[in-house]
């Protein structure tokens, strides 16, 4: 079996990454495939020269992520004694963030208004903690420790586990929503799985849009909660890091916009 095959074969049966992911990774693998690359640092630096010309830096940069994390894989499952990604050398994009912002204030009083019992509760957990979507989706009953008042994530990304704290109301509001429960998902279905993955966002996009007249999505939930933990919270950015389950803080800080447009507005000036 090749590295590509057994990749392959991981990506289907991995049940942490969202099925947007699997299939932004598949076809990552697919042009690797294609442009016939080794998995060696010659054969993947000289893959990502040729991606700078080609690509704009957002699909170089998510791509070099990708590939980091599926070399780490292959380290994992010792079918590589150490990733040949870690010496290809960085993407970095320099950039000032000009994308929209979602204030968390504001997020979280759209999410308060959906109906649905289930997906409210959902998504204020992850705009109060910062979980990824897959992570909140497969939280345990058994992992929300509520008389210290914190979570353990067991399904983030690159097989690390953390712990984060829990807000006392989000946790009340926790205990009565499992009426007695102790094992199993947090969130299920009717039948006793985990949510359906469309139907929560869906829900999310047609609240955002109904109340702001902007769509909201469940990554926007952990940039709105980074932002705020820095701006409002005075955070450090190594705490925003090990909560977001971040490997690096360049990927953290890429969470993190600016509340105002002063940048804009200034630069609007000098061309009047």
């Amino acid at each position: 079996m090749t590295h590509y095959d057994y990749l392959e074969q991981y990506l289907l049966t991995h049940v942490s990454y969202s099925k947007r992911t699997v299939k932004a990774y598949r076809s990552d693998l697919r042009q690797m495939k294609m442009n016939h690359v080794e998995w060696s640092v010659k054969s993947l630096q000289t893959y990502f020269d040729q991606l700078i010309q080609q690509y704009k830096p957002a699909t170089a940069m998510r791509r070099y992520h990708a590939l980091m994390a599926l070399g780490n894989e292959l380290v994992q499952a010792k079918r590589l004694k150490a990733n040949p990604m870690k010496q290809v050398r960085p993407i970095i994009h320099q950039q000032i963030q000009q994308c929209e912002h979602h204030p968390l204030e504001e997020v979280i009083q759209t999410i308060r208004q959906i109906n649905h019992p289930t997906y409210r509760l959902f998504f204020e957990l992850i705009s109060q903690t910062g979980l990824r979507f897959m992570e909140a989706r497969l939280l345990s009953i058994e992992d929300i420790q509520f008389a210290t008042l914190t979570l353990l994530v067991r399904h983030g990304k690159g097989r690390r586990l953390r712990t984060v704290p829990l807000g006392e109301r989000l946790a009340y509001k926790l205990q009565a929503f499992l009426e007695g429960r102790t094992t199993g998902l947090v969130f299920r279905s009717v039948r006793g799985q985990a949510i359906n993955e469309q139907q929560a966002r869906d829900m999310l996009r047609q609240q955002s849009l109904a109340i702001r007249g902007r769509s909201l999505h469940p990554h926007d939930l952990r940039v709105s909660f980074a932002t705020y933990l820095y701006h409002s919270g005075n955070c450090k950015l190594l705490e925003i890091q090990r909560l977001l389950g971040h490997s690096s803080s360049r990927t953290t800080e890429g969470y993190i916009l600016s509340q105002e447009t002063k940048l804009q507005h200034i630069i609007n000036a000098l061309s009047a």
